[in-house]
């Protein structure tokens, strides 16, 4: 047989319901170490396509990291990475599940500040997909709260959003490489500019998108995911804003949470 016949062969064995005892002599003459090829090169070339078959699953997973490296210094990372955190039973999402840690103690890629804020966010776009589904805090339930219990009051974040800071401009970015993808011009790579953001990163209907908030929607969902209540929400506003009108400013700002359906309609425990 010549060596797809072999492994077309090999395929037939592996796939097959059968009891493979029947085919003990096609067996032992497929396993015999082959003429051309060492029993270390026959091996090598399952251990090549099965890592190659990881970093391309791994790059569907993370494209926008993969295309801001480049195929070689991608594939670079993920083999370091693999050998350090070989993949365990479970989803394929969960692939990457420490690669930001990895990173960013890694001697070389861990100075490239960009890159692990764009491994962040590819990252919670995975991990953030598959929170458990929430009901979500009301207008109705809001407008229910006696008023002199708004300024203990105090809400559960829902556990499908996140925040991220990050010094570049990640939104015009991730724009600029989808179209940049589109194009699949290699000679007009899109830049990353320096810009303080924050992001919202979340699932709306089954589907991840991230979006800019400002300093203080950010600070305010700061404060939401750390249970603060009402009034310390009020008072970390007032610090941060003192010119602005900050009962006006907190409402609009909690309404907008509302409206964005980041707050569970399940009762904070005390």
């Amino acid at each position: 047989m010549n060596w797809q016949q072999e492994q077309q062969a090999f395929w037939d064995l592996i796939t097959k319901p059968r009891d493979l005892r029947e085919s003990t002599t096609t067996v032992d003459a497929l396993m015999a170490p082959h003429r051309e090829l060492s029993t270390v090169e026959a091996i090598g070339i399952y251990n090549n396509a099965y890592h190659q078959r990881l970093i391309q699953i791994s790059s569907e997973l993370y494209p926008v990291v993969y295309h801001t490296l480049g195929p070689d210094v991608y594939t670079r990372l993920w083999l370091e990475y693999i050998a350090e955190h070989p993949p365990k039973p479970g989803p394929m999402g969960m692939l990457g599940e420490q690669l930001l840690t990895f990173t960013r103690n890694h001697a070389q890629f861990g100075k490239l500040p960009a890159l692990l804020d764009i491994i962040e966010l590819e990252s919670l776009l995975i991990s953030l997909f598959d929170k458990v589904d929430e009901n979500s805090y009301t207008r109705e339930m809001l407008q229910a709260l006696p008023v002199p219990d708004w300024p203990q009051a105090h809400w559960q974040a829902k556990q499908d959003w996140a925040l991220l800071h990050s010094r570049f401009d990640l939104e015009k970015y991730w724009a600029d490489m989808q179209q940049h993808l589109a194009r699949d011009d290699a000679t007009q790579h899109p830049e990353l500019a320096e810009r303080a953001t924050c992001l919202l990163v979340r699932r709306v209907n089954h589907r991840m998108q991230f979006q800019r908030v400002n300093p203080a929607m950010a600070l305010f969902l700061q404060g939401i995911q750390s249970e603060d209540n009402f009034a310390q929400l009020c008072a970390t506003l007032a610090a941060a804003f003192p010119d602005q009108d900050i009962p006006s400013l907190s409402l609009q700002l909690l309404l907008k949470t509302i409206e964005l359906q980041l707050l569970s309609a399940a009762v904070p425990e005390n």
